[in-house]
């Protein structure tokens, strides 16, 4: 089947979307979706009676159990990969089999091999795939990485950077390390590790140390809180801390602070004092990201997180539970 773009409809061009999923990221993204102009044709997942829900609740027309099916029936342009991390994979390979553009939720895949495989697939599938580091489409980030570009710190030496959730922490697959891949670290540490990186102009890893604690904060079978320290090629090093539960918020979710030979500045320094109304995870951003990739759909262009940026994040992760033991 070949590569679909978008469908032509009256008012102008709307790009039909697919979601594998139903959680959180599901509803934001097809919130995102309908606020970007598109619709969402499609949703799959297990359990029949909350995935019947979702889809009753957005209109969406087709919702069956297997990610093929779905794809079939509903003949979207692009699938939004939110399900389970372990199955990140398999429904991404399934629309690339159907000729269909991919977006995925981090982490990429939850392990190197997986996204490597998934990268030669789309290669010869000729799809575009993204990977939902939504964080580099927030307008304070992209504001402070311009800021940094421009030399108003000077040389970067350090940057210090949070992926924490104070007071709460997740249930369900997310917590199981089979289904997950991983804790804290893979679920926000992550969103934390491709932040500095995107500030800094994508430099790459060239050393990973970590310290991780499982069950410090919660009772759970996976990491709950923990540092890594990068090393990048371009002479920075990044901290990152990472947790569920922590009883103090040091840094709101990929907050970043950089430290520079001129002076040191933060993307959201007076995080303490915002109201009880901010709502610091927007859906803004996400409509960002689905514009940005469809965008780069239509004109052949990488994705502002492209699949390569995803893969870096997770050989960062990966990188830091191995250091870790």
């Amino acid at each position: 089947m070949g590569v679909r773009v978008c469908h032509s409809q009256a008012g102008g061009e709307v790009v039909r979307f697919a979601l594998s999923g139903y959680g959180w990221a599901a509803a934001m993204h097809a919130d995102a979706i309908a606020l970007a102009g598109h619709e969402v044709a499609g949703v799959s997942g297990p359990n029949d009676s909350r995935r019947d829900a979702f889809a009753a609740a957005r209109r969406i027309p087709v919702s069956a159990r297997e990610v093929a099916e779905m794809l079939r029936l509903a003949e979207p342009d692009v699938l939004v990969v939110c399900s389970p991390n372990s199955c990140h994979l398999g429904d991404a390979l399934a629309a690339i089999d159907a000729g269909v553009h991919v977006m995925v939720e981090k982490p990429v895949t939850v392990t190197l091999a997986e996204c490597h495989e998934l990268e030669a697939r789309a290669k010869d599938g000729g799809v575009t795939v993204g990977v939902g580091h939504m964080w580099r489409h927030r307008d304070e980030v992209i504001a402070f990485r311009d800021r940094i570009a421009a030399g108003e710190f000077g040389r970067v030496v350090r940057t210090h950077g949070w992926g924490v959730h104070a007071g709460w922490g997740p249930a369900g697959w997310f917590v199981d390390p089979v289904l997950a891949g991983g804790g804290a670290l893979i679920d926000m540490g992550i969103h934390a590790i491709d932040t500095a990186r995107f500030l800094l102009g994508d430099p790459e890893p060239v050393r990973v140390q970590a310290s991780i604690g499982r069950g410090v904060f919660s009772d759970v079978d996976v990491d709950d809180d923990g540092v890594v320290i990068i090393d990048w090629d371009n002479g920075v090093r990044s901290v990152i801390e990472f947790g569920w539960w922590q009883p103090v918020l040091g840094g709101l979710e990929a907050d970043t602070e950089v430290f520079g030979t001129a002076g040191n500045g933060r993307i959201w320094p007076d995080f303490a004092g915002f109201g009880a109304d901010y709502r610091h995870c927007s859906v803004g951003m996400y409509e960002r990201q689905i514009a940005d990739f469809v965008d780069a759909c239509r004109t052949g262009r990488e994705p502002l997180a492209s699949l390569a940026a995803g893969r870096t994040a997770l050989a960062i992760v990966r990188a830091a539970y191995d250091a870790a033991g």
